[in-house]
């Protein structure tokens, strides 16, 4: 999928280049969605020991539309990705899955950064997080001298667990791409350099999000509500379809709702934490009946998916997380799921 590029904020040998804002392009047609609807923003923090030490600015961040502030960090003795959320209120997660090398073995670990007030739908707000989260990017303490290794995930906001899915309006999640690159660290600080670079992806005209909190919730038994099944434009390719039902039988799936016949989709599972070969499932569907799929969502993990319909590709990121099994105590059951394109 093309992007318009909306911001770019370059940070080089811990110094400010410079910010750019181009207009996003005109609207495509009538019930079709432009290309250039993805808003993509870019963010790289590069610095060297031997820049003068009241100009080395160790730190980035940037805006995540209409969520908070994504903030990297690269010092010697800490190295992270930050979420700061605009309202703690809301339930706000950056999920991503980490690839890098451990043991010379290329590995792979889903981690999911929360920032909330309430932890579940029975919390009256003291059991929550402070007002930012983080993952650390570094293996070893002190920091290692050298690493490298790139993320790929989703920043979503959402209803806080103590409300119905639907008591907030939904916000677009975020695509992330993120890559690091350091090494030196133990040696003096002359010799000491790094760089990360931050890719994020917003369509601003699409919130693919399904959130329910507590099997009522879900939908009622006479079909006067229903959370279950959440739709996104995805024209020309067709339409994205979420549903996350409730109870041990129900249905969790994603899939394309197209009609083209030759439409495929590829497909990655990314769930636990270990070595890629056994935490990365791979799936190649073609279309049948309507649609492309379905896809089985992840109890507690991520997805990448690349669908193919009329010619253009589609890809994105996927979050997923449910507890359905709860039958003693039906309110703290949930489907929280997010989609963002890149």
């Amino acid at each position: 999928m093309t992007t318009a590029l909306l911001a770019t904020a370059l940070l080089v040998a811990g110094g400010l280049v410079g910010t750019t804002t181009a207009a996003p392009a005109a609207p495509g047609p009538a019930g079709r969605r432009a290309p250039d609807d993805v808003v993509t923003k870019t963010l790289t923090l590069s610095w060297q020991g031997s820049t003068p030490r009241s100009r080395l600015d160790q730190t980035a961040s940037t805006r995540v539309p209409g969520i908070g502030q994504l903030k990297l960090v690269c010092k010697p003795n800490n190295t992270m990705v930050k979420i700061v959320p605009d309202d703690r209120n809301r339930e706000t997660t950056m999920w991503l899955a980490k690839y890098e090398k451990k043991g010379g073995r290329p590995v792979v670990a889903v981690k999911n950064v929360r920032v909330y007030r309430f932890d579940t739908a029975l919390d009256e707000g003291t059991g929550g997080t402070g007002r930012a989260a983080h993952e650390g990017l570094n293996q070893e303490t002190p920091v290692e001298t050298f690493s490298s290794g790139y993320a790929e995930g989703v920043i979503s906001t959402r209803t806080g667990r103590h409300l119905p899915g639907g008591a907030m309006p939904a916000v677009p999640a975020t695509a992330l791409k993120l890559s690091w690159w350091w090494e030196n660290f133990r040696e003096p600080q002359e010799y000491r350099t790094c760089r990360m670079d931050a890719t994020l992806s917003t369509d601003p005209s699409q919130a693919a999000l399904l959130t329910w909190h507590g099997d009522q919730d879900a939908g009622s038994v006479d079909g006067s509500s229903d959370r279950t099944v959440v739709t996104a434009d995805l024209a020309p390719l067709g339409t994205l379809e979420l549903r996350c039902e409730p109870g041990r039988r129900g249905v969790r799936w994603v899939s394309l709702l197209t009609d083209d016949p030759a439409a495929t989709v590829l497909a990655r599972t990314i769930s636990g934490e270990g070595e890629v070969r056994d935490h990365v499932e791979e799936d190649s569907l073609d279309a049948g009946g309507g649609r492309v799929g379905p896809l089985d969502l992840p109890e507690n993990g991520m997805m990448e998916l690349g669908w193919t319909a009329h010619g253009r590709t589609s890809s994105m990121f996927l979050s997923s997380y449910w507890i359905t099994n709860d039958e003693t105590s039906p309110a703290l059951n949930l489907c929280e799921v997010a989609a963002a394109p890149f």
